[in-house]
């Protein structure tokens, strides 16, 4: 029996481009959807990994442990987000994490055809050989400044900072997009764009 290899399709786009959004609604579709962020957020609570950032953070950052013990990630994204060596240091910790519950999360979906996976840092990391579809987000800069304003702890100085670390030519990775889309347009056109896509393009 022929056996069709498993189909990988990275999300991305920079802050505030849409990228939960879109991965609720492929979830909605009914594909597993592998998100960075959220993985992110689950590794922070561990203690071995809690124990690694106090080692390299704790004498830098007042405040880094809050009262109930977690890492206080507001101050520590505002810290590293302006010293590339830090970032550097934090993300040598998170990555191979990152890559071992993205290779959990691969192993336990075996039996399934599509499998996305929502990737922040595509391009910034070269990791985009590693997918066979990539689906690029994008929404004119005043709304994406809107969404970003909305969140916790977020000011205009670190929602500029933060976009100039997501800074590369577009232009570079054009042939590597299989499909772009820009997530300030109405919610249904979207969901009908991406069906289209997965349908036409991906189950051909």
């Amino acid at each position: 029996k022929f056996v069709r290899h498993l189909i990988k399709i990275a999300i991305t786009g920079k802050i505030a481009s849409g990228k939960s959004t879109i991965s609720e609604i492929i979830k909605k579709l009914g594909f597993p959807v592998f998100e960075s962020d959220k993985e992110v957020n689950k590794l922070f609570r561990e203690q071995a990994v809690k124990i690694k950032i106090k080692e390299l953070f704790f004498d830098k950052i007042d405040n880094l442990i809050k009262k109930d013990g977690s890492i206080n990630k507001v101050l520590l994204g505002d810290y590293v987000f302006f010293k590339e060596e830090e970032l550097n240091n934090l993300e040598n910790l998170i990555h191979p994490l990152l890559n071992q519950e993205k290779q959990k999360f691969i192993d336990s979906n075996k039996n399934k055809k599509i499998l996305f996976f929502d990737i922040p840092l595509l391009f910034e990391k070269k990791l985009f050989n590693e997918y066979n579809f990539i689906i690029y987000l994008h929404v004119k800069k005043k709304i994406q400044e809107e969404r970003a304003l909305k969140r916790k702890k977020m000011n205009k100085d670190k929602f500029e900072k933060i976009l100039s670390t997501q800074n590369y030519n577009l232009k570079e990775f054009n042939d590597f997009i299989s499909i772009k889309i820009d997530t300030s347009k109405d919610l249904d056109q979207i969901k009908k764009n991406l069906s289209s896509f997965i349908n036409k393009k991906v189950l051909y």
